[in-house]
């Protein structure tokens, strides 16, 4: 594998190519969810590109999207190579009760300030178990360094907080 960039920005649900919302809705729907996009209160997508160094013919990339939208009740995690769910057999969607998820927090010791430092964080570590899921996990959900990301942190941390009391 080659270069691996990535960007992360805030987003809004009017973000979303007007195929891909509809895609949420009905994954939604296919769960029991009414819409959920119309309750969004934050939203941040990451957009990946790596470049792959080929033998013949020069280089390659693939791009990833990953969209996380956040309810007062749920957090949504969008997968997605293009902006257009129906060409995109890959795209899928998970969605996160807020009361079950648990996201990873820094310690807060000067070792892990020492580790931030030396090498940042590429993801929010997050467990959950999705809707219609059999098992919990934890997920790795990519981001860049940028202000963008720390806003969505804190509004997720402190939704999860809220839907736990």
């Amino acid at each position: 594998m080659g270069a691996r960039n990535l960007m992360s920005h805030a987003i809004t649900v009017d973000d979303l190519p007007p195929s891909f919302a509809e895609f949420v809705r009905g994954q939604g729907r296919a769960r029991g969810l009414d819409d959920p996009l119309p309750a969004v209160t934050h939203g941040l997508r990451t957009d990946e590109e790596t470049m792959n160094r080929e033998s013949r013919g020069g280089p390659t990339s693939d791009r990833y999207v990953v969209e996380m939208l956040l309810t007062p009740d749920l957090l949504i995690v969008a997968h997605r190579q293009s902006d257009d769910a129906e060409t995109d057999p890959g795209a899928r969607v998970r969605f996160h009760r807020l009361e079950q998820l648990e996201v990873a927090t820094d310690t807060g010791s000067a070792k892990a300030a020492t580790a931030r430092l030396a090498m940042p964080a590429k993801s929010i570590p997050v467990t959950s178990t999705p809707l219609g899921g059999m098992k919990r996990a934890t997920y790795q959900l990519p981001i860049a360094i940028d202000p963008d990301v720390q806003r969505f942190r804190d509004a997720l941390v402190a939704a999860v907080d809220a839907a736990r009391a």
